[in-house]
């Protein structure tokens, strides 16, 4: 339907074609990154350049203490965000607050430089890459995460 629509704008296939090409391969050159993992971005506090409070879904990777996010759907424009450390510990995912992501989604709180503050969600298996350098400073693996407002006493 789209490719239809523009044709009927006047606009060339060989250039929609083109278009195809880049995307399909820029998605497959981001998937082949090391480190790589499928997730969702916001800011909570304080301001990051391209990033905003409502979740943004992409692919993200660390390089060293800054995080690369690429944006989906098109994954053509990357933001860095340069991290200083965990904002708290990892948290489950209330049901339904991050749509489309996984099974048993984990929040990520981090402390981005300048003050800000900012989430990242990942599932399944990208959960420990989520946390990149910082996994030394998460709690052990082993300990499930904990949802917002539980108390360590039950």
């Amino acid at each position: 339907m789209v490719v239809a629509l523009l044709a009927v704008l006047g606009v060339d296939l060989v250039v929609i074609v083109a278009l195809l090409a880049i995307v399909l391969s820029r998605r497959r050159w981001v998937a082949r990154q090391p480190g790589v993992f499928k997730g969702a971005i916001r800011v909570v506090d304080g301001e990051v350049d391209g990033l905003g409070p409502r979740w943004k879904r992409g692919s993200g990777r660390w390089v060293r203490d800054v995080l690369v996010w690429t944006k989906a759907p098109l994954l053509l424009a990357n933001e860095l965000v340069a991290v200083d450390g965990l904002a708290g510990d990892p948290r489950a995912a209330e049901p339904g607050a991050v749509k489309r992501i996984g099974d048993d989604p984990v929040i990520v709180p981090l402390a981005a430089d300048g003050g800000a503050r900012v989430e990242v969600v990942a599932a399944g298996t990208d959960r420990a890459r989520a946390l990149g350098p910082l996994a030394a400073s998460a709690p052990p693996s082993g300990a499930p995460p904990r949802l917002a407002g539980e108390g360590a006493g039950g």
